[in-house]
């Protein structure tokens, strides 16, 4: 199978306590197939599957300009979502508030990665971080969407990752891109 990629944004630590506190309320898993490893949390900034040797150079070249235009910025953590019905999700998240940075930042590394790799156009980001997915049991199951006040999140940089399933951890870092201090 060949090697497949994405970018993303790592979350700090604080996330994690998060993440756990809302797989045990709804115990999680037990109901899901993939509860994502500690060090695999992530916010995609864009899926760009496989990626061919002589595009390597220039999407590091690229992205590394576009992290340089960019300056650190906060986000937050803002409750618990789902894509899917409440009676069954198929994946469970946690809430990314939508600050314009975070939306402009994943803009730009979408149009640049969609040229270099011939992507099609991806116009949709729902800032979010995955906790589970894959159910497992088909029983009925009753998930509300939840918000909590906000928990910060620096975001100082984000990665080039490549997928390794059936490992967990399950992303390597192939490249960091820091964002410029303000």
């Amino acid at each position: 199978m060949a090697q497949h990629y994405f970018i993303g944004i790592s979350i700090a630590q604080n996330v994690v306590d998060i993440a756990e506190h809302f797989r045990e309320t709804y115990q999680l898993r037990e109901k899901y197939k993939v509860i994502p490893h500690a060090e695999d949390l992530h916010i995609t900034m864009r899926y760009i599957g496989e990626l061919r040797d002589d595009h390597k150079a220039s999407l590091s070249y690229e992205l590394g300009k576009i992290a340089k235009d960019h300056t650190c910025f906060t986000t937050s953590i803002t409750g618990l979502s789902f894509f899917g019905s409440p009676s069954g999700p198929r994946v469970v998240f946690l809430s990314v508030d939508a600050v314009s940075a975070l939306c402009d930042l994943q803009r730009r590394i979408a149009r640049r990665t969609e040229k270099i790799v011939g992507l099609e156009r991806s116009i949709r980001f729902l800032p979010h971080i995955t906790i589970a997915k894959k159910r497992k049991i088909l029983d009925k199951m009753q998930f509300i969407k939840e918000v909590i006040p906000p928990v910060p999140i620096e975001i100082n940089g984000f990665t080039l990752f490549a997928i390794h399933p059936g490992k967990s951890p399950s992303y390597e870092t192939i490249m960091y891109f820091p964002l410029k201090k303000s």
